[in-house]
């Protein structure tokens, strides 16, 4: 398989995932999705864990939005392992985080979503986490003071209160971009480690009390989206680059099409 860079690897807009990329131990491959754009045959990508899961929703927009996020996974997997997209199964660790059963490379991956934007984190070799929110009205003081370390919740309150909204948001992102990289679910709390809540691009780990290797085994990249979102990227420490893309283009087949 060739080896195909975006022309921009860093920023909010790229080039559509291309049909065939080969996944390197260097790069940390983030393909962004926009929900309310679909594609014909989405619903019968999914195997019958994930339409049972997509008709439990009670709102049609949130199983629309399920429905997408999940079908361009597989399409993206599917590019990446020339495989077709259907044909792939998934499994969950013990607490909860998605792997693909027996790959033939070890490729790892990391789904978020939120409103109607969804980031897709790939890698060959790496733990990765990755988490998107929407910057919404909310309580950002009292979820602060509930979940956040102590150090950061002053940091927030020490701010311009014009700027704690997007500050808040900031921390939020990293913070769970760390857990879900670590794979542990709720048994790591959020209070137990300090991330940077500056917009810039200085080292965003700072502190891990139940981790005492993290600051050397792990490192935190804020991700740039469009006004009224928040990211950021989570992986195992390494000489490695983010590398952008944005979702396959509607009229490039993929590999072993449908």
């Amino acid at each position: 398989m060739t080896r195909s860079f975006p022309a921009q690897s860093n920023g909010v807009g790229s080039a559509p995932f291309p049909p065939r990329l080969e996944l390197l131990p260097d790069d940390v491959h983030v393909v962004r999705f926009c929900l309310e754009e679909t594609f014909a045959g989405a619903t019968e990508l999914l195997d019958d864990a994930e339409r049972g899961r997509a008709a439990r929703f009670v709102f049609d927009r949130d199983r629309r939005r399920f429905i997408a996020a999940h079908a361009w996974v597989r399409l993206v997997l599917g590019r990446c392992l020339d495989r077709a997209p259907a044909s792939l199964r998934f499994a969950a660790s013990s607490h909860g985080k998605p792997h693909l059963v027996d790959p033939p490379i070890d490729v790892r991956f990391n789904l978020s979503h939120a409103g109607e934007r969804a980031l897709l984190a790939l890698t060959v070799g790496l733990d990765v986490g990755v988490d998107v929110e929407e910057e919404r009205p909310i309580e950002i003081l009292d979820l602060a003071r509930r979940f956040f370390a102590a150090a950061e919740s002053d940091t927030l309150v020490a701010l311009p209160a014009p700027e704690q909204h997007a500050a808040f948001f900031r921390c939020w992102t990293r913070k769970e971009a760390f857990v879900k990289a670590l794979g542990e679910g709720l048994s790591f709390p959020l209070d137990a480690f300090e991330v940077s809540l500056a917009d810039e691009d200085s080292p965003q780990l700072l502190r891990a009390s139940r981790a005492p290797h993290a600051l050397r085994d792990w490192r935190i990249r804020a991700l740039r989206m469009e006004p009224g979102y928040a990211a950021a990227l989570a992986a195992e420490a390494g000489d490695w680059r983010i590398v952008r893309w944005n979702a396959p283009a509607a009229d490039v087949p993929s590999p072993r099409s449908l």
